[in-house]
């Protein structure tokens, strides 16, 4: 080779290298500065601002209905269970009107689909029923909607 090429070479190599500091770089960064914010505890949390909070929901009460119980394509022994929510009463904000429309995924775990303990223990089948209660957040920047099933706690009892 003559000098020429390899002074390309050498610098398509410094570029490739660059490209894959400077991916690595904005990697680290992306996945540091989330939890900044979730970092401070106790007197920390008085003197910087609240990430998130405060926020407030509405409260409506209703009923989970199983739409469907399928093995888990993401994980063994798991099931996804999908389900509907059916308020007693209206819900008044937008994002819990359109939360009405639709299904979810049961997550007992808050990240991981149901066993078949689980499923056994409370009798998860379609169109079954469960009490619960749909949040909606009217204040804050917190989830805009949550469901809170304690009939389908560790140590609840399953409805009848």
């Amino acid at each position: 080779m003559n000098g020429k090429n390899d002074r390309e070479h050498g610098a398509a190599g410094r570029v490739i290298s660059f490209k894959k500091t400077g991916f690595w770089t904005i990697l680290f960064i992306a996945a540091a500065l989330p939890g900044i914010g979730c970092s401070m505890t106790g007197p920390e949390i008085a003197k910087g601002p609240l990430v998130g909070g405060p926020c407030e929901y509405s409260a409506y009460p209703g009923q989970a209905e199983i739409v469907s119980v399928d093995p888990s394509s993401t994980a063994v022994g798991r099931f996804d269970v999908r389900f509907r929510f059916i308020p007693d009463g209206d819900v008044r904000e937008p994002p819990g009107k359109a939360a009405l429309e639709r299904t979810f995924s049961l997550l007992p775990e808050r990240e991981m689909h149901p066993d078949g303990a689980f499923v056994d223990k409370f009798d998860i089948r379609p169109g079954k029923r469960y009490p619960g209660t749909l949040r909606v957040i009217t204040r804050g920047t917190c989830t805009p909607i949550l469901f809170d099933f304690p009939s389908l706690r560790a140590g609840g009892e399953p409805p009848r």
